[in-house]
Parts: C-alpha cells; structure tokens; sequence
C-alpha cells in the first residue's frame, strides 16, 4: 500500500515533533492508524473522481446522471410503443353483438389489449380485429399554490409505460378543460391552456405549466386530471392464445354474450422506452434539434425515434421536387414523406406523427418507397480448417445485417470498401493468413432518386468458396 506507507512516514514525523506522543513514532497503533487513514483518503479520493466522471456525458455510469444531462437539455425520452396483432372474435351466441373499440381484453398472464376498431360479430360467425397492448389510467393532482412554472412529476411506477397522455384542468367552479402540449411553451400566450412536458432525473415524467407570459398559470386549489395510455412496451402473445373481456360483453338483446377471443396474428412489436445507452447517444443531437423539423435529418430522426421498427426514412422539399419533377406549382410549400418498416404500414401513424408537430406549413405529401435491390458474386479462397458452410453462412448473416432490407442497421449507401470491410468482418480472411476474396457488384447499388431504398438481394448473390491449395 504505497499510500498507506506514505500516510505512515507523515505521520511518524508530525510524532516525532510532539514530546508527549514522541514513544509512540515506531509502534504498531501508529503502523495501523496510518493504514486506516490511507484507505480513507484512498475512498474519499475514489468517491471524487467517480463524482467527477458522472458530471460529463459520455462518462456517466449511472442512469440518474444521464437523465439529469438530459433534464438540462430539456430532452425528452422516446415512449414505448404498443405491441400490435390481430384477434378473432366468435359468436357462440344466437344473437349479434357489438364491441367498441377501447374495450379492454386480459390474456392469462394478466396483461392488458385494448381493440383499435368498433366491430359487430353476427351470430355463428368469426370476425377479426386489431388490439393493441395497452391500457388506460386517470391520475388527478391539485395545484397547492399559483406560481409561475408549477410542475406536476408523474409515479416512477408508471412514467416508464406512458405511451400518451392528455391534460384537463378544471379551476375553481368550472368544468374540466383541456390544456394543450406546447414544446418549451414556444407558441403560447399570456392566456394560452397548454403545458410543456419534461422528463425529471428520478426516472418520472412531469409537467409544466406556464409563467403568466408564456401560458396561463393555473389556480390555487385548480385540480389536474392526466389521462394516460400505458403499455408494457416489448411484449409478444403468440397465436391460439385466448383473451377474456375485462367487462362482460351483452348481445343485443341485452344478454351476456357468448364469446370466444383467440389471438389469430402474433400480438408483437412493442418496443420498450427509450434506454439508457440509447438516450447517451441521443442527447448529442438534442440540442441541435429540440423538436424542430426543419432539415431533412430532422425528418428522420423524429420519425426513427417515435418508430424505432424504421429501417429507411427521408424527407424533401419543392426544391429537391422540382430536380426531380420539374417546376409545378403544386410543389410550392410541401413537404414529402416516405419511410419504410419491415414490420408494419407505417403510412398513417407517420403522417400523424408529424402533423402534430407545431408547423407553419402542414402541407405534407406522402410518398410510398421504391425498392431497388443490388447483389454480389463473391469468389474466394479460405483456409482449410474452416468449414465452406459456416463461412457462406457467415458472410451471409454479414451481408444481411449491413444491407438487408429488413435489418435496423442497415446502410443507406452502398460503397465497395464497406462491402469489403463486412465480408472481413467475418474473420475467415485474416490478412496474413492467406486466405482471399474479391466481390463483383450487380444491380442497382445506388439510389438514383431519393425515394428509392436500397437493399441487398441474397436470392440472387452467389458465394463461391474453394480451400487453399497446398
């Protein structure tokens, strides 16, 4: 212990100045005095440091620093998403009955799915339907004192599930009103009902409300109702798997109907809120962007982070139209949209998205992908303790990830030192080994226009392999 040793000669020295505990300069008390003192400073140092690297972004450790860094930036986590599936519903019945959409279903495991459409089941018959996993809660706070940004924090318990949520307020002798979002309270009068949203470093979503300049502030005694959808975020409910009404389900005729609710399209899809590692690499681009779409990247990053299943997303203007298309006043102000999910049309729920995003022009154009496909033939030597199949089934898995069109690390450009560096990537072609290969490229590699996707078509790439001779 270098530090102990060197706490054991201070003290030794500052003993040898002092008459009355000069005996003791040499003796084991003083030998484990100087240890202890050692391991204090040694902590008290450690503790320092540790303080000091959670005060910097890409140093922190813990999840609370992180979220703290981003509370300064007033950034707020991406939300979870619903799993989604589609449900049969069979009349057993001898007479029609009708479901309306928010009906709430359980499965065994005592999870929640709400119906997305409103749908009349005749009797003797199987109609489908959609659910989500999600579920419903009101939560009700009263405003102690007016003053200027009061803020309302959500339960820690639930903050993490919140998919939306919506604000009434009902003041002294009046009804419940709604108030509306306003991002940093950016549009909003001294009048305004709106409320800005922040996520505090205690893991809890919060409210607040304006100063009297920007938004109205709410009375003393003013109760806050928050309605909020909540999901589990990545779950999945295979197929055959029954549901059971939360509420009893009537014909008609009044009676308690007859049902079977089976689970006919995998209930999946979900995703969880937004992590912590996930979060890190976000808050870099935070500052620049504050949820404003104003470049082309703005587009796609908000849509990637409402939709993180997006695997392609661009966004262009009149400008970029009119290369295209040539000068149409149609053009003038509009803004098109088109992305791509492997796993669902995601077409309307974009279209939203961006609506409700405060804009000076709403005039949005969606704009379906083309699907342009390239492959490769790759020819290559390997070495001769290597299987031939597993190193095709790597070099395709390789191949998958970087370009296919499915895969959430996809790369928007095709360029040949990258396609290189996957295949390498593999590690059955070491420099020095000798093994080799050379790739040559086919179809369309390259977006020629901007809506179009490019991706690798494995069905039409051929991987030939041969062993080294010698």
């Amino acid at each position: 212990m270098i530090l102990a040793d060197a706490i054991a000669e201070k003290v030794t020295s500052l003993l040898a100045e002092m008459s009355s505990w000069k005996g003791l300069a040499g003796s084991q008390f003083v030998k484990q005095l100087s240890i202890f003192l050692g391991w204090s400073i040694e902590d008290a140092a450690h503790k320092v440091e540790r303080a000091m690297q959670e005060s910097f972004l890409d140093s922190a450790l813990n999840r609370s620093s992180i979220l703290a860094h981003g509370e300064g930036m007033e950034y707020m986590p991406r939300k979870p998403v619903p799993a989604q599936g589609r449900i049969s519903i069979l009349n057993q019945g001898k007479h029609p009955f009708t479901i309306v959409r928010e009906r709430e279903f359980m499965s065994d495991a005592r999870v929640v799915f709400t119906l997305t459409d409103t749908v009349v089941v005749p009797p003797g018959e199987r109609i489908e339907a959609s659910v989500q996993q999600r579920s419903c809660q009101t939560l009700e706070f009263v405003i102690d004192e007016r003053r200027p940004f009061y803020e309302i924090l959500m339960g820690r318990d639930v903050s993490p599930r919140i998919v939306s949520f919506r604000v009434f307020v009902s003041e002294t002798g009046q009804a419940f009103q709604e108030w509306k979002y306003d991002r940093l309270l950016t549009n909003s009068y001294p009048d305004s009902l709106v409320y800005d949203e922040f996520y505090h470093f205690t893991d809890q979503i919060g409210i607040r409300f304006g100063n009297g300049d920007f938004g109205k502030i709410p009375d003393a005694g003013a109760i806050v109702r928050i309605e909020l959808i909540e999901t589990e975020g990545d779950i999945v409910l295979l197929e055959k798997q029954s549901l059971y009404p939360v509420d009893e389900i009537r014909d008609d005729t009044g009676q308690i109907a007859s049902a079977q609710i089976l689970v006919c399209e995998t209930i999946q899809h979900g995703e969880n809120q937004e992590d912590t590692e996930e979060m890190r690499r976000d808050l870099h681009y935070a500052p620049v962007y504050n949820e404003r779409l104003v470049w082309d990247n703005d587009y796609r990053y908000f849509l990637r982070r409402r939709f993180p299943e997006i695997v392609f997303a661009v966004a262009w203007g009149e400008e970029t139209a009119e290369k295209m298309w040539g000068y149409h006043l149609e053009h003038i102000n509009k803004i098109w949209i088109c992305a791509y999910s492997p796993d669902r049309d995601i077409k309307d729920m974009a279209m939203a998205a961006v609506r409700e995003v405060p804009f000076m022009c709403r005039n949005f154009q969606w704009y379906e992908p083309e699907h342009v496909q390239f492959s490769l033939r790759i020819q290559g030597r390997i070495l001769k303790d290597c299987i031939l199949a597993e190193v095709r089934e790597a070099i395709v898995q390789a191949l998958d990830v970087a370009y296919g069109k499915s895969s959430p690390a996809r790369r928007d450009v095709v360029l040949v030192h990258e396609v290189y560096e996957v295949i390498s990537s593999t590690g059955y072609f070491q420099k020095d080994s000798g093994a080799w290969f050379e790739i040559e490229i086919r179809g369309q590699p390259r977006a020629e226009l901007i809506y179009q996707m490019v991706s690798i078509s494995m069905d039409e790439t051929s991987i030939e392999l041969a062993y080294l001779d010698g």
